[in-house]
């Protein structure tokens, strides 16, 4: 007996296999699966992300440099730019300043790594450095022989603070320059800060500087009847240098003029250097940007140790508020005896600026960023200036340097918990600071008629080449 299939179906699928091959669905369905897995392969990165080494930015020397160096005043003398790298000649790049506000430039004279005056401009002008003319290029204005002022020229910033600016009419007037060094427009918001708390409703926000133009905005129009102020620049396109002047009339005497130099940003730790060893009416205001309020606490590192005078209170700052407070007369004693910094040291990030009257005219001295590696300044001239040095936390060395003067650098200590002092030669028009810790410091100016304090800027000489790669998910 014959035995026939009984699932004839199934054999003939099978006898088809055997005889046809694969079938189109699945040769389809094949191709698929390996033209996917090909994909992935390729997208697939060469190393995973997570154990992928963190690299640094390269750096290469810097190219162009340009900085903001604010308007003369009544009879102030020219401009005084410095560069603090030696090294290229003035056939290696081009130094030129133009006005804040239009297209014309002038050549400047001025021996690569060297520091004088320049014939620039009355008006605000911004000064370019290019090829080997930019790196470590800085500048100041500053007074007459009968009135001591100086503002320091300042490169653009994605952020600037400045405290203590007033806008109280004839008492007290701060005017804000910002200024655009490049050919597109940039913007700017203002955030400020008074007595009673951030100004909100104050239409300061996107500020449109057109491209190499300047905008000046007078706070006393901004945010009129405010006496004390805090002001925060930020810049959201472009490039923005800032820079304030500042009307002020002391309890007695006649009004005064002074630049009002930048803040360093809040921080619960902050040093004010150069203070005068004898001052009238000296305030120091106190900005809280943040939420909660805080308690600010004074010390004085002067030339052997830090201490803290006895008897002295703690200062309240409310949040979101500015706070004005005399010192007291005690500490104002005590710092007349010796060259010293000021440590404001908080519970919660502040930023801070002491305002005082020296011989009937006014000073500026804010909080400072703290340096590491090289700073430098130009310099009045003349009589009565000296370098003070105060380390932030370990001990190191300065080599303090006088471009374009004839005399071999000068290496100090730096103690942690002191400050250290230099005297300034009467000719030297420019101080260049070496140091091998991290420090604050600034030069401070004092004559018959007044003072002046010029904070140490860190020396921009190298720009940063960023290592980009694709951000796998």
């Amino acid at each position: 007996m014959t035995n026939t299939p009984s699932k004839g179906r199934r054999v003939a699928t099978q006898q088809a296999v055997r005889k046809g091959g694969v079938p189109p669905t699945l040769v389809v369905a094949l191709v698929a699966i390996l033209a996917s897995a090909g994909a992935l392969a390729i997208q697939q990165p060469t190393e995973d992300p997570e154990q992928r080494a963190v690299v640094a930015p390269a750096t290469r020397p810097l190219t162009s440099l340009s900085i903001l160096c604010p308007a003369a005043v009544q009879g102030s003398p020219d401009l005084v730019i410095g560069q603090g790298v030696e090294g290229g000649t003035a056939d290696d790049g081009t130094l030129v300043s133009r006005a804040a506000e239009g297209d014309k430039s002038e050549d400047l004279d001025l021996a690569p790594g060297g520091a004088g005056p320049v014939d620039a401009s009355r008006d605000a002008v911004v000064v370019t450095g290019t090829g080997t003319r930019a790196p470590g290029l800085f500048g100041a204005r500053f007074g007459g022989p009968g009135r001591p002022a100086a503002g320091q020229c300042a490169e653009p910033s994605g952020e600037r603070w400045f405290v203590g600016v007033g806008a109280a009419g004839g008492l007290h007037e701060s005017k804000l320059l910002l200024a655009n060094p490049d050919t597109g427009p940039a913007v700017a918001d203002l955030s400020l800060w008074s007595t009673t708390g951030e100004l909100i409703d104050v239409a300061s926000r996107g500020l449109t500087v057109p491209g190499h133009g300047s905008t000046v905005i007078d706070l006393a129009e901004l945010a009129p009847n405010r006496d004390e102020l805090a002001v925060q620049v930020t810049v959201s396109r472009g490039r923005v240098a800032a820079s304030v002047s500042d009307d002020y009339t002391p309890l007695e005497g006649d009004p005064v003029s002074e630049w009002l130099p930048p803040t360093a940003a809040p921080a619960t730790t902050q040093l004010v250097p150069g203070l005068p060893r004898t001052m009238d009416e000296p305030k120091l205001v106190l900005a809280n940007p943040g939420a909660d309020a805080g308690r600010v606490t004074l010390q004085v590192v002067g030339e052997r140790s830090t201490f803290t005078p006895s008897g002295l209170k703690e200062i309240s700052v409310g949040s979101g508020e500015v706070v004005v407070a005399d010192l007291p007369p005690k500490l104002v004693k005590q710092l007349a005896e010796e060259n010293a910094s000021l440590r404001i040291t908080s519970t919660v990030p502040v930023s801070g600026s002491l305002r005082a009257v020296v011989s009937g005219d006014l000073v500026h001295l804010p909080a400072v960023e703290e340096l590491t590696g090289d700073s430098a300044t130009a310099l009045p001239g003349g009589a009565g200036s000296v370098l003070t040095l105060t380390p932030t936390d370990k001990a190191g060395q300065a080599r303090v340097e006088f471009p374009g003067q004839d005399r071999d650098p000068e290496t100090v200590r730096l103690t942690p918990g002191t400050t250290t002092t230099v005297p300034i030669p009467a000719e030297a028009r420019a101080v260049v600071v070496r140091g091998t810790t991290a420090y604050v410091g600034s030069v401070r100016t004092i004559t018959p008629k007044g003072a002046s304090v010029l904070p140490l800027q860190a020396l921009d000489v190298e720009q940063l080449i960023p290592d980009v790669r694709p951000e796998w998910p």
